[in-house]
């Protein structure tokens, strides 16, 4: 039978989500792409509060809470006020379990090792932290992008060739590596210096904007208006 939004949106379902969030970013082997950081300090402090600047991502896996939810927002036909209302309850008691101090901890320690490499809580304290908010929402169909390794000489002006693989691929299903060694072997002079190609994703299921303090336990460990960027 299928459920209705108060049962798939209960209370029980937020304390199981949140227990598969923090499982999934501490023991899943998740791309790089699933840990952002952006700050910058000055003197070894946070230089601003205003906004995000950590991003934690991942995909749903079947026969999870969260792709329960995730299927049941996709799948719904007829929404009405009382859906939207229930799933906004929904994920702002995500966000306030979240925030607990219990899962803060824990998610500190996941920033620490996966950003970080297993920096300590000495090093990096991350006094304060905020979850902001927990997007929830399906794949757009591709949800990569592309990004070519070239080989060219110095000046030498090298055309996109990003569309047109896109393209090759979306005709033929071939691999990326194939369609480049074929445009190769025909003389394709657009793929001359081509080296290979790397799928970066760049759209996940379940994305988490954060407000992290990265402020440094030992200000002369940092330079002056450093920026620190992960992509």
């Amino acid at each position: 039978m299928k459920q209705d939004s108060s049962t798939i949106f209960s209370d029980k379902t937020q304390e199981a989500c949140v227990e598969e969030i923090i499982s999934t970013l501490k023991n899943d082997d998740l791309p790089q792409s699933s840990f952002k950081v952006d700050f910058k300090l000055s003197k070894g402090k946070m230089v601003s509060e205003e906004e995000h600047n950590t991003v934690l991502s991942f995909d749903t896996k079947n026969n999870t809470s969260l792709r329960g939810v995730l299927d049941f927002i996709c799948e719904v036909e007829d929404v009405d006020e009382n859906d939207i209302k229930s799933f906004e309850e929904f994920r702002q008691g995500l966000i306030g379990k979240l925030n607990s101090s219990g899962s803060q901890d824990k998610l500190k320690e996941i920033i620490r090792e996966k950003v970080f490499q297993d920096a300590s809580k000495d090093a990096m304290p991350i006094g304060k932290l905020n979850i902001i908010d927990v997007e929830i929402s399906d794949l757009p169909e591709v949800d990569y992008v592309l990004v070519i390794k070239k080989m060219a000489p110095p000046n030498y002006q090298v055309e996109s060739v990003s569309d047109d693989l896109f393209q090759e691929h979306s005709n033929t299903s071939e691999d990326f590596e194939d369609i480049i060694k074929r445009k190769k072997d025909s003389g394709d002079i657009r793929y001359k210096y081509v080296d290979g190609v790397e799928k970066r994703k760049t759209f996940f299921e379940i994305t988490i904007p954060i407000y992290a303090d990265y402020s440094l336990q030992e200000v002369g460990a940092t330079t002056n208006d450093s920026p620190v960027e992960s992509e």
